[in-house]
């Protein structure tokens, strides 16, 4: 389960504190799927209703925020969080089944941090610091590896060399990030050096390499 991370912020200081009650209330409904009580429908309704309340609540607040700020996504914003509201009063109907609700309920809450507070509520931050016009990935190298090994088991998969303005410093990226770079044509920035890390084809021969390292970090700019 993923913790809060300074990463995560949108650098809104209200916006953020709700983010991190997302967080623990997520960590709540992982508890909720392991209670036995017979009291857990109960507790299960309870903690739904929260989630609702908090959320809509939550809501308000960042769409006023995104109207200030002009974010031109506002819309299609709007219409994902009617989902989440919407597919957590579906599963209430369900509620008789308590054990299969509560895995249901925790794996909703947890698809919705990854998908949308740490993909599209960060765009609003990129947005505001004009990162989303040139396809800047708004985490380090580490901290998307952890969102995405949430879903994938990216400890076992293929990797890819990635090099940046540092002597000598190479980055292995792990195959799912990679494509997205790829397929997407995103970029994440050293930490050190604050320049884009670059795939480094090994296909090519050390001419062609140079030439085609070249074109990737001019095209970044």
């Amino acid at each position: 389960m993923l913790e809060w991370n300074e990463e995560f912020s949108i650098k809104n200081q209200h916006l953020d504190e709700q983010h991190k009650k997302f967080m623990q209330q997520i960590s709540d409904a992982l508890e909720l799927t392991k209670y036995t009580g017979d009291d857990k429908s109960q507790k299960l309704e309870k903690q739904m209703n929260e989630v609702i309340s908090s959320s809509q609540e939550h809501f308000k607040a960042e769409e006023t925020y995104m109207q200030h700020i002009g974010y031109p996504f506002l819309n299609k914003h709007k219409t994902l969080h009617r989902e989440l509201v919407s597919n957590v009063s579906m599963l209430m109907m369900e509620l008789e089944e308590a054990d299969n609700c509560a895995q249901e309920f925790y794996i909703c809450l947890k698809n919705w941090l990854i998908d949308h507070i740490l993909v599209e509520d960060k765009q609003i931050e990129s947005y505001r610091n004009r990162l989303h016009d040139i396809k800047e990935i708004p985490y380090s190298l580490e901290q998307r590896t952890k969102i995405l090994a949430e879903r994938a088991d990216v400890a076992n998969e293929p990797t890819h060399k990635y090099i940046c303005l540092c002597h000598l410093k190479e980055f292995q990226v792990c195959d799912s990030l990679h494509k997205i770079m790829q397929e997407e044509s995103t970029f994440i920035r050293c930490k050190t050096c604050k320049q884009p890390l670059i795939y480094r084809d090994l296909r090519l021969d050390d001419e062609d390499n140079f030439e085609a390292l070249a074109k990737q970090y001019f095209k970044q700019f």
